[in-house]
C-alpha cells in the first residue's frame, strides 16, 4: 500500500492534494447532514451506514431517506435513488480513456461520482488522472460513511437546513471544473444543461431535474451521428466523382483519336 501512495506522490502535483483536502472537508460536512436527517427520519445506524457504503452517491442517499420520511413505499425510494445515481453513466464514459482495462476497473467503478471525476479533470495526462481518481475515490469511500455515522449519533443536534450544507457541493464542483469551461462546446453544453435543470426542478421530484439535464448529451450524440453519416456520404460522392473523372477523360480522348484517324 505504501508503494501505491509513493507512486501517487510522484505523479500528482501538490495542487491536487489541496483540492482533494477541500472536497473531503465538504464531504464530511454533507455526510454529517445526511446522518442527522437519517436519524431524525427514524433510520437505525446500521441502515444509514450500509446505505452510505453501498450507494456512495450522496444525492441518492438523501433522495432515499426523503422518500421514506415522506411516507413513500421502499420500492419507490429505491427507484428514485437509482434514477438519481443514473448520472454516473455519463461519468463512466468520462473515465473510459484513463481507466485500466483489467480487474481494477471493476473495483474502482464503485468510486465513480461527481467529486472523483471532477478531481481527475484537474490533471493533464491519463496516468495522473487515474491516480487522482483513486485518491479522491478512497477519500470519499472512507469519509462519507464515517461522517454519516457521526451525524447519526449527533442526531437532532445538527440542523442541516440551517447550515445550508446542500449548497457546498455545487460550489466546490464548479470551482474544480472551471478550467473545462474555457472550451466553447463544453461551455455551451453546460449552459444548456443548467437551463434544463432549472426549468425542470420545480416540476420533477427532488434530484430528477438535474438528471434529466443530462439528456442534452443524447441530442449532441444524435447530432454527431447524423453529421458523421452526412460526411461519409459526401466523402463517398466526392470519391466517386474523382474516380469517374479520369475515366470520362479517357473515353473522350478515345473518341477524339477516332475522329482524327477517320479524317486522315
Amino acid at each position: 500500500m505504501s508503494s501505491v501512495f509513493r507512486t501517487i506522490d510522484r505523479v500528482l502535483p501538490g495542487s491536487t492534494y489541496r483540492d482533494v483536502a477541500i472536497v473531503t472537508v465538504t464531504i464530511i460536512a454533507v455526510a454529517l447532514s445526511y446522518g442527522a436527517i437519517s436519524a431524525v427520519s427514524g433510520f437505525p445506524w446500521w441502515q444509514t451506514l450500509l446505505l452510505a457504503m453501498f450507494a456512495l452517491g450522496g444525492a441518492a442517499e438523501f433522495t432515499f431517506v426523503g422518500v421514506i420520511a415522506a411516507g413513500g413505499a421502499p420500492i419507490l425510494a429505491v427507484l428514485a435513488g437509482l434514477l438519481v445515481n443514473s448520472r454516473n453513466f455519463a461519468f463512466g464514459v468520462a473515465v473510459g480513456p484513463f481507466f485500466p482495462q483489467d480487474w481494477r476497473a471493476l473495483i474502482a467503478a464503485h468510486w465513480i461520482n461527481d467529486e472523483s471525476i471532477a478531481i481527475s479533470r484537474t490533471v493533464g495526462n491519463d496516468r495522473a488522472r487515474w491516480h487522482a481518481f483513486l485518491l479522491m475515490g478512497a477519500a470519499i469511500a472512507l469519509m462519507w460513511p464515517s461522517g454519516a455515522m457521526v451525524g447519526q449519533w449527533l442526531g437532532s443536534v445538527i440542523d442541516a437546513d440551517l447550515l445550508g450544507l446542500d449548497a457546498a457541493f455545487p460550489i466546490i464542483l464548479f470551482c474544480l471544473i472551471r478550467g473545462d469551461l474555457k472550451s466553447r462546446p463544453t461551455r455551451s453544453l453546460t449552459v444548456v444543461g443548467i437551463f434544463i435543470a432549472v426549468l425542470l426542478t420545480p416540476i420533477l421530484p427532488l434530484g430528477l431535474g438535474t438528471v434529466t439535464s443530462l439528456s442534452v448529451f443524447v441530442f449532441v450524440a444524435a447530432g454527431w451521428s447524423i453529421r458523421a453519416v452526412v460526411r461519409k456520404r459526401r466523402g463517398g460522392t466526392a470519391q466517386g466523382a474523382a474516380s469517374a473523372g479520369p475515366a470520362q477523360a479517357d473515353d473522350s480522348d478515345v473518341i477524339d483519336l477516332g475522329r482524327q484517324e477517320g479524317s486522315r
